[in-house]
This record gives C-alpha cells, sequence and structure tokens, in this order.
C-alpha cells in the first residue's frame, strides 16, 4: 500500500471545496465575511439538505483527495481548519512516533504551511491546545505583538523546523514536500523539497493565478494583506485596498476558482491545484 500524508490548514483540509460555480450566491460582496464563512449564512440557490450534502463531502473535491486517487495513494490527512504551524509540528511528532508509516510501502508528505500570525496556546482551564489568530482579538494581538510576536523570529523559527523535518524524513526515508499557503517567506534554510522554490511568489493562491494568466508587480494586492484583513469587523472584499483588477482575490474570484465568501478554492481551484502540485511531487506509478 502508499500514503499521501497531508498536513496543512483549511486549503488543505478542503474547506469550502464543496462549492461549485453554478451555485450562485444572492450576496456576491456580503459585508461581513466572517460571519457568512463561520455559519454559511449566505443566501444560496440551494436547499439546506443539498448543503449539508456538500459540506459532509468536502473532502472528496480537495486537491489531496483528486492526487490520492489518481495515484491509488491512502490519504492519511491532518490537516484542519484554522490550524497553526506549531499544532501541525505536533501532530507529526506523534504520528511518526507512533511509527504507523511503516505498515506501507511507499509514503509521500505533502505538507502546508501556514500563516505565521497563527499562535498555538495550551488552555489551562480546558486542558488543550488552541490556536489563536492575532487578528481575532485586538487587546490581545496588541499584547502579542509587543512582547511576543516578531513575524521575522517565526519565520526563522519555521525555517528551522522545515530543516529538521527534511533531515527526519531523509533519515527514515520519506519523500516529503513544503509548499506556502498564503503567505511567501523567504527562508534562511532553502529546503530541496520546497514546491515551485524559485518562483516569486510562490504560495498557493498565486501559483493559482499565474495559472490563469495573471503577471505580478507591484501592484498587486499580496493575499497575506488579504490574510491579515478579512477578520476584521467591517471588512468586505469591494473596500478600497483590493478594487485593483490585478489582486489575487478579485481575480481568482473572477476566474470562479474560489468561493465567494470566504476565498477558499472550489472545485473547480482543487482540481487546478492537484494538476499544479502534480507535476512537482514525485508519485510511484506501480501498483
Amino acid at each position: 500500500m502508499k500514503a499521501l500524508i497531508t498536513f496543512g490548514c483549511s486549503w488543505t483540509a478542503g474547506k469550502f471545496s464543496w462549492y461549485d460555480s453554478d451555485i450562485s450566491f444572492e450576496d456576491q460582496e456580503p459585508k461581513d465575511i466572517r460571519v457568512l464563512t463561520k455559519n454559511y449564512k449566505g443566501k444560496i440557490t440551494i436547499s439546506p439538505e443539498e448543503l449539508n450534502e456538500y459540506k459532509t463531502k468536502e473532502s472528496d473535491y480537495c486537491f489531496r483527495t483528486i492526487l490520492s486517487k489518481r495515484y491509488d495513494y491512502v490519504n492519511i490527512n491532518f490537516a484542519r481548519t484554522a490550524t497553526s504551524n506549531s499544532s501541525q509540528f505536533r501532530e507529526a511528532e506523534e504520528y511518526f512516533n507512533k511509527n504507523d508509516y511503516k505498515k506501507y510501502d511507499d509514503v509521500i508528505v505533502l505538507w502546508g504551511l501556514t500563516s505565521t500570525s497563527r499562535i498555538e496556546f495550551w488552555k489551562r482551564e480546558q486542558k488543550k491546545y488552541h490556536t489563536y489568530f492575532l487578528t481575532h482579538d485586538k487587546d490581545l494581538e496588541n499584547i502579542i505583538r509587543k512582547y511576543n510576536y516578531d513575524h521575522d523570529v517565526e519565520v526563522k523559527r519555521l525555517s528551522t523546523r522545515i530543516e529538521h523535518w527534511d533531515n527526519y524524513f531523509k533519515m527514515i526515508g520519506i519523500k516529503n514536500y513544503w509548499f506556502d499557503t498564503f503567505n511567501h517567506n523567504d527562508y534562511e534554510y532553502k529546503s530541496p523539497n520546497m514546491i515551485m522554490s524559485d518562483e516569486n511568489p510562490r504560495d498557493l493562491s498565486s501559483l493559482l493565478c499565474k495559472k490563469e494568466g495573471l503577471l505580478f508587480n507591484d501592484e498587486c494586492t499580496h493575499l497575506s494583506k488579504w490574510n491579515s484583513n478579512c477578520n476584521k469587523p467591517g471588512f468586505t472584499i469591494d473596500s478600497d485596498d483590493y478594487q485593483t483588477k490585478k489582486n489575487r482575490v478579485k481575480f481568482l474570484t473572477g476566474k470562479k476558482l474560489v468561493n465567494p465568501i470566504s476565498f477558499h478554492p472550489n472545485r473547480q481551484g482543487h482540481i487546478l491545484l492537484a494538476d499544479i502540485l502534480d507535476k512537482f511531487v514525485n508519485f510511484c506509478y506501480y501498483k
């Protein structure tokens, strides 16, 4: 048996991948994306029963599932919505320490790194880990950014972890691949397993844009700006910062590759992402 082990956040998990461009929303640019994203309260022209059926099959439309089926791999998925890089590394340690991967003849790890502004804490009262988005709580964000958070430091820390896991996977004979989901980070350690390592930018949203013909220059709005603003009260895709035709949000929405509510890849977007990643991941063709 062959296994594709995946780590990442909502893009790898397949959040909203059920959305099809034929499904129409009455309000294409909602005033409060946060509420609609969380509760699926957009006015949709399909029945609640159909929507629930779509949601239960989210993983079926995701690029990781498409690739697994394409090459007859079992997909062992640890990607979850709203996860942090720290939680991904923690779960990877727990899994590989069990040696369960040894039951497979061929193993590939596909790892989608997420935003460094997602911070994991241990919640003592609930006795479990919790990921905070720095943009969700302004007071908490101010405290953390003042005393605990520095983006450059987080990127260096992430670079060290990438190097550690590259060495570990090489030692145990596993092929592994990394990609930046939202933001193109400049890591000190240049991993030979980073997908599109020579591209700038190379995050998944950028790769989708490039495949559809969007050329980048200084006028382009980077997704990191959207990623840092989208959870703020009152944010709307139609705000002044997102009016340029060359920003990624508007471009991918117009191409019908993401759903217009939360900017997660839809079915068509995941098919394209699967094709993009397929060019770099060394799948075995034997069965």
